[in-house]
């Protein structure tokens, strides 16, 4: 029970850290020798637990077992600053977050500033960012040229030289699913692409017949994921491709997407007038940094990372320095 106790009072005391304080007007459920809680606290306090453990609390007998909790962390406060330890640094730099969170919140707290973004607005953003909402397929494909003249008869060598080395693919992807990659490293004449494997990254079929003709478009638009083409002819030479995954089509209406890009304004526009307000801050500090004496801090080395996961970083505030970034919404 003591455990449980300590838990809630722990938890009670990170809650009014949170709230600040004010001074205190009646009616009061608990008064004493400068110890006292309101009726309004002890519903705030009751208020911010959930709904399930709220529900426990229905009852005078468990209301004071609430207030219990309650009054263990005043006396605990009390007995806190009687020692002084409300001048305490680490106490200290904790009401400074907590004022610049409460800042922050008043600043920049207008819940409905989103709704109020014009449609006009939010029309000449959807223009502006088209690719967000409305993009063709695109697929995945590696190419391996073979260059070659437009004719004579270098262009029959070099087509016999692209058959051999499209034959020589097949057998090898029958034992390596990576043999694209290698035999276009080997063998491809296209630099571009030669040192990756092949890979021409994600392209729409504008794209990859701007880059390499309609027939070569057309053949890689035919291939399922893990096909490879026949040798198909190019601007360029010969060529075979492959394809290893898509990115399907996107068409999202305006009418479809209104709410999403008025957040998006709303989140750009408040961060903007977040970082103009911290400038204007800063530079009515009048804030001069000494290089000297910064480069003398010195700093311990990253902790290893975890197995499996990213470096840890001790009491690293959790979403970048406190008071970074306005309150997202």
């Amino acid at each position: 029970m003591r455990k449980s106790s300590l838990a809630v009072v722990l938890a009670l005391s990170a809650a009014a850290c949170s709230r600040g304080g004010s001074d205190k007007q009646g009616p009061f459920v608990a008064q004493g020798n400068g110890v006292s809680i309101t009726a309004a606290e002890f519903k705030a306090r009751l208020d911010e637990q959930s709904p399930f453990i709220r529900a426990r609390y229905n009852t005078l007998e468990r209301k004071k077992e609430f207030l219990d909790n309650l009054l263990r962390f005043e006396v605990l406060a009390k007995e806190a600053q009687r020692q002084g330890l409300d001048k305490d640094p680490d106490v200290q730099l904790t009401l400074k977050k907590v004022m610049v969170q409460k800042l922050v919140q008043k600043t920049f707290s207008d819940q409905d500033a989103a709704g109020k973004v014009p449609e006009a607005d939010q029309k000449a953003f959807y223009a502006q960012h088209q690719d967000d909402f409305v993009r063709p397929l695109r697929l995945r494909t590696y190419l391996i040229l073979i260059q070659a003249p437009a004719a004579g008869p270098e262009r029959a060598r070099k087509l016999a030289a692209a058959r051999a080395v499209l034959a020589r693919l097949h057998a090898d992807e029958k034992k390596n699913p990576m043999a694209f990659v290698a035999v276009a490293r080997e063998k491809s004449d296209d630099a571009a692409t030669k040192a990756l494997g092949g890979d021409l990254n994600f392209k729409s079929h504008d794209e990859l017949e701007k880059a390499w003709g309609k027939a070569a478009a057309d053949a890689a638009f035919a291939l399922k994921d893990g096909e490879t083409s026949g040798v198909v002819e190019t601007p360029r030479g010969f060529a075979f491709l492959k394809v290893q995954g898509r990115q399907e089509a996107v068409d999202r209406p305006f009418d479809t997407v209104k709410a999403q890009i008025a957040q998006r304004i709303y989140r750009e526009r408040l961060t903007k007038e977040f970082d103009e307000y911290v400038k204007k801050l800063r530079d009515d500090a009048a804030v001069k940094v000494d290089d000297a004496e910064l480069e003398k801090v010195a700093v311990a080395g990253a902790p290893a990372p975890l197995p499996g996961g990213p470096a840890v970083v001790p009491n690293a505030p959790a979403g970048g320095f406190h008071g970074g970034a306005p309150p997202a919404k």
